[in-house]
């Protein structure tokens, strides 16, 4: 038999919160492709349902290793109890995860400094309580090692802040920060970060609405913030997520996928 040293993927399987779309929607694409089983979730039932039919319609041959389940991160009441739900149907047939990928987000309202309310500043709580609850609980239902691992996922505003983004900062600057902490707490499991720039997802296509003109100078300006001129796609950024997984040698990092915008 040729000796198999690199498709560290292999019979494992991958849990993924925001799966039901754009960036994690890839990963699990790229998850299976790699040979291993994705449970996939995010708080839309009816999403989740359409995305295990769309991965299923995709790799009929897979269909075993695909299942989804709804999960709310963002109800600081019941996510707790969601997520110890979810945690508990990945591994009913009492395999461990191998690795967890959280890519739930959404881009949010950004007020401007001068109109902000704290209300609105506060915007990074429920985030952060769904990551801190995810870690407190995750690894009971885990492999224990540094071949597993937890991979979070901010952004590159975090690093390259625009003028009328202060609202965000802190949210994206709290999972940056959390992710290095939890990677001592959590050690020897693996804790990363993904920090995406301007990807070409569902999120990013929804900005504008039905106004053409906005959208289109919304994805110029993003195309003349980076050194590329293009917008990512979500199976290259996905590429990030896949490797964080595989190289059970890096933990307490966060990795750009950005096509230069920071040098630029």
């Amino acid at each position: 038999m040729s000796q198999q040293k690199f498709n560290k993927l292999a019979n494992t399987r991958i849990l993924i919160l925001g799966g039901t779309s754009g960036i994690g929607f890839s990963v699990a694409e790229g998850s299976l492709e790699y040979g291993a089983s994705v449970v996939i979730a995010s708080s839309n039932p009816e999403k989740v349902e359409k995305a295990v039919s769309r991965l299923r319609d995709a790799y009929p041959n897979l269909s075993s290793r695909i299942s989804g389940q709804a999960c709310d991160l963002y109800t600081p009441s019941t996510v707790e109890a969601s997520l110890e739900s979810l945690l508990a149907f990945a591994t009913k047939d009492g395999k461990k995860i191998d690795h967890v990928v959280n890519t739930a987000g959404g881009p949010g309202s950004r007020p401007p400094l001068s109109e902000i309310t704290p209300e609105q500043a506060n915007t990074g709580g429920p985030r952060l309580a769904g990551i801190l609850m995810l870690a407190k609980h995750a690894p009971t239902y885990m492999e224990a090692g540094p071949q597993a691992s937890i991979t979070l996922t901010t952004g590159t505003m975090l690093f390259k802040p625009l003028k009328d983004h202060v609202a965000g900062i802190g949210s994206a600057g709290a999972v940056d920060a959390t992710a290095r902490a939890l990677s001592i707490s959590l050690a020897p499991l693996r804790v990363n970060v993904v920090a995406p720039g301007a990807i070409d997802t569902e999120l990013l296509q929804s900005i504008g609405g039905e106004n053409e003109a906005v959208k289109n100078a919304t994805y110029q300006m993003f195309r003349d913030t980076n050194l590329l001129g293009i917008l990512g796609r979500p199976e290259d950024t996905a590429e990030s997520y896949l490797y964080l997984m595989k190289d059970r040698f890096i933990t307490g990092q966060t990795i750009l996928t950005d096509g230069g915008r920071l040098l630029k």
